[in-house]
């Protein structure tokens, strides 16, 4: 089967990039899933970065604040998933700087407190390793999420 022509690809592309944030991972998968020719690719990637349709930096600062905001993912889950989307450690580094940690902290709290109300635990062990189990699969750091817990669990 023939792939898109490199005019038609670029214009379409060029849309979707225009109407919403992507990273040049995303740009590049859609385009093969279009079989879009390989040197094509490349330069369709090219024109869309020179023209500021797909900037990896801005992408990552978008997707952390979103994902931290309306998620409330912590730092761990946030920079794995840029990694699969293939930013480059450094533009993740620079995007990751954004996260205040008073705000980090509250974030957490609220979301501890929040699953608390939903637990029913035996004891005081079952409810600790419940809402640390909880917070580690959102992504928040391991040790951050005891301190914070004790703060959520002394205030009941």
């Amino acid at each position: 089967m023939a792939g898109i022509p490199y005019d038609k690809a670029l214009e379409r592309i060029s849309r979707i990039c225009s109407r919403q944030e992507k990273c040049s991972h995303d740009v590049k998968e859609k385009l093969q899933s279009w079989k879009v020719k390989e040197t094509d690719i490349h330069k369709i990637l090219q024109w869309l970065q020179e023209r500021k349709f797909v900037d990896d930096g801005r992408y990552a600062r978008a997707y952390v604040w979103n994902q931290h905001h309306f998620r409330k993912w912590g730092r761990i889950r946030i920079r794995l998933m840029l990694r699969q989307k293939k930013i480059p450690e450094e533009v993740i580094d620079k995007a990751m700087e954004r996260i205040d940690e008073k705000e980090y902290r509250v974030i957490l709290k609220n979301e501890l407190k929040r699953k608390r109300k939903t637990l029913n635990p035996k004891n005081r062990y079952d409810l600790m390793s419940r809402l640390q189990r909880f917070a580690c699969s959102k992504g928040y750091e391991a040790e951050l999420v005891r301190k914070v817990m004790e703060e959520v669990i002394n205030n009941e």
